[in-house]
C-alpha cells in the first residue's frame, strides 16, 4: 500500500545512517560484552526489542490510558486487513473525466507498490499501481526480480519527449498532485497537494488530479510498511498523522499569507496509521467506490462481520450493509493489519535475546560501529542516535523510543538527496523548471524544513532494492559509502539551510566530512545492516517463526483447510477473496503469478540451426538427438517473464532429457530464463532440445509451441 499514494513516500533508508561517524571503540567484541555496551548506549536493551505478540504492539491511548475501540487490534481485523490490502477488486474508482482508463479498473492494489519480496516497498525506482502491469519474475538463480511498468498498450500517449529516465509518455501527474482553479473569478490555476480539498476558501474547480489520471504513480519512493505502528507521522514528508488544521503553520506566497499547504488531510483526527490508510483510499482509486463491490462478495461480508461485530449488529438492525462495509471499516482493518507488520527473528533480534551465535564476527563489529557515537572522535558510526527503538527509526533520546514516539520534527532530516524522477511532472504542471520536492517543508510551510525527509526503519534492507526518497541508490553498501563521504548528492538540497551537519560533519569540529570509515569498517557495517537485520520469514512462510509473512501465505489462502466457512462462501484456495490475482490483476501480472499463459508462437521465428545425434559407440544412430534452435522475436512487442518451449506430439520412444517438467496435458517443456526477463523485438537466443531415443530409431518428430508465463503450463 503506498500511502496516499501511499503517497510517494516513506522510503526505506530515506534518511539512513545520517548519524554515523568513524570507528574503533574498545576491542570488547564478544556478544555478551557488546550486549552490555548497547544496553548502556540506548538506556536499556529492551528498548530495542520488538514486542513478541501483536497484542503488545503500541496503540494510541486515550487520556485515561485505555485504547479507543476504533484502534483496537484483533486477529479478525488484521486478517481482513491483510486480504483487503492485497486484493485488486477494491480499485474501482476509475473516472475518464480525469483521464482514467476503464480497462485498468480493479487491476492494482496496495500490494502493487508494497511487496513482501521487496521489504514491503515497491522495489523499483518508478512505482505504479493502477495503469501498471507486471509484478516480477524469478530468474535462473532463483532470485525474485521486481518488474512493473506502465501499460503503454492501453494508456494514451500524452507527449512526444520523455521528461525523465523511464518516462513511458503516458503519465500526467504524480498521485498526490492536484491542480485547482482558485478564486477569485474567473479563477487562477494553483498546483497543490490533496490537503487543499477541504480548506478555505473553497476552490472553484478541480481541474486535474494524479489521484484519478490514467497512471497511478508516485513522486517519491513508496515506503516500507515494516514497523508501521511505531510512528507518529507516516510518509516521507510526514503528511499522515498531521493535524487537519494547524493554525501556527503559515507560508508566504506572493506576499499573501496562505495556510493551505501546511495542513494535513485528517478530517477524523486519527493517528498516523488510520490517517495514512484514509489517504491511501483517496489516492489509489478506492474511496467511495470499493464498498459496493465488497458488499457483493459473500466471503468478504463474513470477514467484515467477524472483524466488526458491533457494526454488524447495527447493520442488521437497520438492514443497511453500508453500516458494516464502508470506507471507514476498510481503512480501520487495513491499519490494523499494517500495525502488525514487523520482523521479529532477525539475527540481531536473536542476539538481543541472548543468542551468542546469532551474529557473525563481522556483523558484531558492524553492530558495535552502529551503536558507538561518531561525535567528538568517539570512534564509531553513531547510527543509533537517529535509528533507535525496536524498528530503528527514532532518535535515541525520544521519551517514547520503544513506542509510537513523542518527537516529531526531530525525525525529519536533510541529508542532501535530490528529487525523484517523477518530480519532472510536477515541474511541468507548475511550469516551473526550478521546482523541487521540499519534503517536510511542503507540510509545515517552513523554509527551515525544506528538503527534510523522515527517518525510517533499517530492517529488511537486504530486499529493499532502492533507497532514499528518490530511489537513486540500489545497494546498501553504496548508502553506507554516501554517509561515509558526507557530500550532498544534490546541489539544491545541499545548499539549503536545513542541510544537517550530522550528515556532513558527524564527527564534529576539526574533522573532515563524513564518517571516515575504513573499507573493512564499511564492509562490517554493511553486513550488519544487510544481513544482521534481515528476517526470511517476512518473505517466506515459516510456521515456526513469530514473524508473519507480509504477503498472504498458504495458511491465509488455503480456505478449504483453515477457513472452510469462507470456502463455503466461494473463496478459492490460493487466491485472494475476490478470486482475482493477488496484488495486480493485469494480464502480465497474471502470467507472472502462473495463473495464465500467453501463446507467443506467432510472434517469434523458430529456426532449426542444427540437429546432432550423439552416443551409441560411434554409430550414426546414437541414443541422443540434440536439436539447436535460434529463437527470434519478430514482433514489435517484448516477450517477457519466462519463455516456455512446449514439445508437442513427440514420437514414441523419445524423451526430452533437458525438460523442466511436463504440462497439464503431459507434454514436456523447457523453461527459458530470458536475459533481464525479456526478449526484445529483433533479439535472438539459442536453445537446445536434447532427446533420449531408442537405438536405431529415426529422428524425433514433434512440433513446438512457445508460451510466456511462469509456473506449470
Amino acid at each position: 500500500m503506498r500511502p496516499g499514494h501511499l503517497p510517494p513516500a516513506l522510503t526505506a533508508l530515506a534518511v539512513f545512517l545520517f548519524c554515523c561517524g568513524a570507528a574503533t571503540a574498545d576491542d570488547g567484541n564478544s556478544p555478551a560484552q557488546l550486549r552490555r555496551f548497547i544496553d548502556q548506549q540506548v538506556g536499556g536493551i529492551d528498548k530495542l526489542k520488538v514486542p513478541a505478540k501483536d497484542a503488545d504492539i503500541p496503540l494510541p491511548r486515550q487520556p485515561d490510558g485505555t485504547v479507543n475501540p476504533r484502534y483496537q487490534t484483533t486477529e479478525e481485523k488484521s486478517y481482513l486487513g491483510k486480504l483487503l490490502f492485497h486484493d485488486p477488486v477494491r480499485t474501482a474508482r476509475i473516472d475518464p473525466a480525469f483521464g482514467g482508463v476503464l480497462q485498468t479498473k480493479q487491476t492494482g492494489s496496495c500490494g502493487s507498490c508494497h511487496l513482501g519480496e521487496a521489504a514491503g516497498k515497491a522495489g523499483t525506482v518508478l512505482n505504479f499501481s493502477v495503469g501498471g502491469e507486471g509484478r516480477g519474475y524469478t530468474d535462473e538463480k532463483g532470485n525474485f526480480v521486481v518488474r512493473r511498468r506502465p501499460r503503454t498498450d492501453i494508456l494514451p500517449q500524452l507527449r512526444d519527449t520523455p521528461l525523465f529516465p523511464g518516462d513511458a509518455l503516458v503519465d500526467s501527474l504524480p498521485t498526490l498532485t492536484d491542480v485547482y482553479l482558485e478564486p477569485p473569478l474567473p479563477g487562477v490555476i494553483e498546483v497543490e497537494t490533496p490537503a487543499r480539498q477541504d480548506k478555505t476558501p473553497p476552490f472553484l474547480k478541480l481541474e486535474a488530479t494524479g489521484r484519478l489520471d490514467a497512471l497511478d504513480s508516485v513522486g517519491r519512493q513508496s515506503p516500507s510498511m515494516i514497523g508501521f505502528a511505531f510512528n507518529n507521522r507516516l510518509l516521507l514528508g510526514g503528511f499522515a498523522g498531521e493535524p487537519d488544521t494547524d493554525p501556527s503553520c503559515t507560508t508566504v506566497r506572493s506576499s499573501v499569507v496562505d495556510t493551505r499547504a501546511c495542513r494535513g488531510l485528517n478530517p477524523f483526527g486519527d493517528p498516523a496509521q488510520e490517517n495514512l490508510t484514509l489517504l491511501l483510499l483517496d489516492a489509489h482509486r478506492m474511496l467511495g467506490a470499493q464498498a459496493a463491490v465488497l458488499q457483493k462478495i459473500p466471503a468478504f461480508v463474513k470477514l467484515f462481520r467477524d472483524a466488526f461485530p458491533a457494526e454488524a449488529a447495527q447493520s442488521d438492525a437497520a438492514n443497511d450493509p453500508n453500516i458494516l462495509i464502508n470506507d471507514q471499516t476498510v481503512l480501520r482493518a487495513t491499519a490494523t493489519f499494517l500495525r502488525t507488520t514487523v520482523t521479529r527473528n532477525t539475527p540481531f533480534d536473536r542476539f538481543l535475546a541472548g543468542d551468542n551465535r546469532a551474529l557473525t564476527e563481522g556483523q558484531l563489529r558492524g553492530a558495535r560501529l552502529f551503536f558507538t557515537p561518531a561525535a567528538n572522535g568517539a570512534g564509531g558510526a553513531g547510527c543509533f542516535s537517529c535509528h533507535s527503538g525496536p524498528i530503528l527509526n527514532k532518535q535515541h533520546n525520544d521519551p517514547d523510543v520503544a513506542g509510537i514516539g513523542q518527537f516529531v520534527e526531530e525525525n525529519f532530516i536533510n541529508v542532501g538527496i535530490g528529487d525523484h524522477p517523477l518530480q519532472a511532472l510536477n515541474r511541468l504542471a507548475r511550469n516551473d523548471p526550478n521546482f523541487h520536492d521540499e519534503g517536510r517543508g511542503e507540510i509545515t510551510g517552513r523554509q527551515d524544513d525544506a528538503f527534510k525527509f523522515r527517518v525510517v526503519t533499517l530492517r529488511q534492507l537486504k530486499d529493499a532494492r532502492t533507497f532514499f526518497h528518490n530511489g537513486s541508490f540500489t545497494k546498501v553498501r553504496d548508502v553506507v559509502e554516501y554517509f561515509n563521504a558526507g557530500i550532498p548528492q544534490d546541489p539544491a538540497a545541499g545548499a539549503a539551510p536545513a542541510l544537517s551537519d550530522r550528515f556532513t560533519n558527524p564527527r564534529g569540529p576539526g574533522f573532515s566530512n563524513g564518517l571516515g570509515l575504513t573499507a573493512r569498517q564499511v564492509d562490517d557495517l554493511t553486513d550488519f545492516l544487510e544481513n544482521g537485520l534481515f528476517d526470511p520469514a517476512f518473505v517466506r512462510y515459516d510456521a515456526r517463526s513469530t514473524t508473519v509473512t507480509f504477503q498472504p501465505n498458504e495458511r491465509d489462502l488455503t480456505y478449504s483447510k483453515y477457513r472452510p466457512d469462507l470456502a463455503a462462501l466461494g473463496a478459492i484456495d490460493g487466491f485472494v477473496i475476490s478470486g482475482l490475482a493477488m496484488d495486480n490483476n493485469d494480464p502480465l501480472s497474471r502470467r507472472d503469478e502462473g495463473l495464465e499463459f500467453l501463446d507467443v508462437t506467432s510472434e517469434v521465428d523458430v529456426a532449426l540451426v542444427e540437429s546432432n545425434r550423439v552416443g551409441g559407440g560411434g554409430s550414426d544412430d546414437g541414443d541422443r538427438q540434440e536439436d539447436v534452435y535460434k529463437i527470434t522475436n519478430n514482433s514489435s512487442s517484448v516477450v517477457d517473464t519466462n519463455l516456455l518451449i512446449i514439445v508437442k506430439g513427440l514420437s514414441e520412444g523419445f524423451e526430452l532429457r533437458n525438460a523442466s517438467g511436463v504440462t497439464s496435458t503431459s507434454d514436456p517443456y523447457l523453461r527459458v530464463f530470458l536475459p533481464n526477463g525479456v526478449l526484445l523485438p529483433g533479439q535472438s537466443i539459442a536453445k537446445s532440445l536434447v532427446f533420449e531415443r531408442q537405438p536405431h530409431e529415426p529422428p524425433a518428430n514433434y512440433s513446438l509451441t512457445l508460451l510466456s508465463g511462469q509456473g506449470r503450463p
